[in-house]
């Protein structure tokens, strides 16, 4: 080798027109191939790594990275390895990754998607597989983007140790007597246990179809908490005061007993009351109908009648015209008129047919104000004094005013009474 570096030395130089005696040291010739070597061995392993490849970072954080995720780990969309872990910082509560991606396939990402940390087998180390969300933004995803990790897969590791601390917790020789208390309360009882578990099985074979129902139910169930709940301490105060009664009640005891007794005497002797006339008092609520039929026909013109009633006396002078406001006298024009014709029922049985106001509907009219009522309707009604002609009564069915004049009977020249009415 010393020969042909020398050798193509001398004949550059020969051929630049030089001396033959200026060709370069074997130790350049070592130094240079050295160099090579050491450029070729970085260019390879660069892209091997990839230092040579134009990528995009973006950054994933996650409550916990995994007991073996390293950098240089995968990274992978829809199952195709995309880019890999460029960087791993933070610990505890909250961990940082950096991606290097492709550029190539950032442009296919949607801005909000997601990412899981996961392993492909038990023992196996971890990887980022990034998830489409369920509504995918247009936007792509870009450098510097910062992407929250959904979940991260449990670990042996994090297994063995929790059954570590569960077994430093647990003291071994109550372990024991309770695992071998269980093993004798079951020995000898396969039969039945094996039973158990068919009827088991056949109880959730038969729920299964009813889920829809059984998780309405809990939703109802949810709904019901929620109103107790509100209803908590009134419930409690209810519950308080039910206890003060109770209470009451116990120290009061004998008072009770002697209210209860009072009670059942009183009943009997309303019973002893009521019983004989029983048949009276059912025609007597039967005699009533017609008539709280009427009151209940006419209920709407109560209220009007009283507030008419009320501007009467207190707007209108109805106290001045039936004798003051004090409450205590009344002033009437009457006249004394003698009958000499006695009530003979049927004959002068009166006629009670009208039919309310206008249409024959109850109505109040202009009530309360009754001076507004002008002109008055004039309805034809049918009333009167009795069914059977007679002296006076001399229109069946119509009642009219009349009046009867015995001063000229007293005259100095007598004459009959006058007899006047509407007819």
């Amino acid at each position: 080798m010393h020969r042909r570096c020398a050798a193509a030395t001398g004949s550059v130089v020969a051929m630049a027109g030089g001396p033959r005696d200026r060709a370069l040291h074997p130790a350049w010739c070592t130094m240079i191939l050295i160099v090579a070597l050491i450029a070729l061995v970085y260019t390879s392993v660069g892209m091997f790594s990839g230092k040579f490849t134009r990528t995009v970072a973006v950054t994933v954080t996650s409550d916990r990275s995994g007991l073996v995720m390293e950098s240089g780990s995968k990274v992978k969309f829809h199952g195709v390895e995309v880019g890999q872990v460029a960087e791993v910082a933070g610990g505890g509560q909250l961990v940082r990754l950096r991606l290097d991606l492709n550029p190539d396939a950032v442009t296919i990402m949607p801005a909000n998607i997601e990412a899981r940390i996961r392993a492909s087998t038990a023992f196996g180390a971890k990887y980022v597989d990034l998830v489409n969300p369920a509504d995918p933004s247009p936007s792509p995803l870009r450098a510097g983007a910062v992407i929250h990790s959904r979940n991260v897969s449990t670990e042996v590791n994090t297994v063995f140790e929790n059954l570590t601390l569960l077994l430093k917790a647990v003291d071994p020789a109550k372990l024991n007597a309770v695992l071998a208390a269980l093993a004798e309360g079951v020995r000898g009882k396969g039969q039945r246990i094996g039973e158990a578990t068919s009827d088991a099985n056949d109880v959730l074979l038969a729920i299964n179809p009813r889920m829809d129902t059984v998780q309405q139910g809990f939703r109802s169930l949810a709904g019901f908490s929620d109103t107790y709940s509100a209803a908590a301490d009134d419930l409690l105060a209810t519950l308080s005061a039910a206890s003060t009664t109770s209470v009451t009640i116990a120290d009061r005891q004998a008072a009770l007993d002697s209210l209860l007794l009072s009670v059942i005497g009183l009943s009997r002797s309303g019973t002893a009351l009521l019983a004989p006339n029983e048949d009276n008092l059912v025609r007597a609520v039967n005699s009533l109908e017609p008539t709280t039929n009427l009151l209940l026909q006419y209920n709407p013109v109560y209220t009007c009648l009283l507030t008419g009633i009320d501007w009467l006396l207190n707007t209108a002078g109805g106290y001045d015209v039936t004798g003051g406001a004090n409450g205590k006298s009344l002033i009437l024009d009457v006249g004394i008129l003698l009958g000499d014709d006695q009530y003979r029922y049927p004959r002068n049985l009166p006629v009670v047919a009208a039919q309310g106001g206008p249409d024959g509907k109850p109505g109040c009219g202009s009530l309360p104000r009754a001076d507004l009522n002008f002109p008055v309707r004039q309805l034809v009604t049918n009333t009167g004094w009795g069914t059977q002609p007679d002296e006076i009564r001399t229109h069946p069915g119509l009642g009219h005013p009349w009046w009867i004049n015995y001063f000229p009977v007293t005259r100095a020249e007598p004459g009959p009474p006058s007899v006047r009415g509407a007819r």
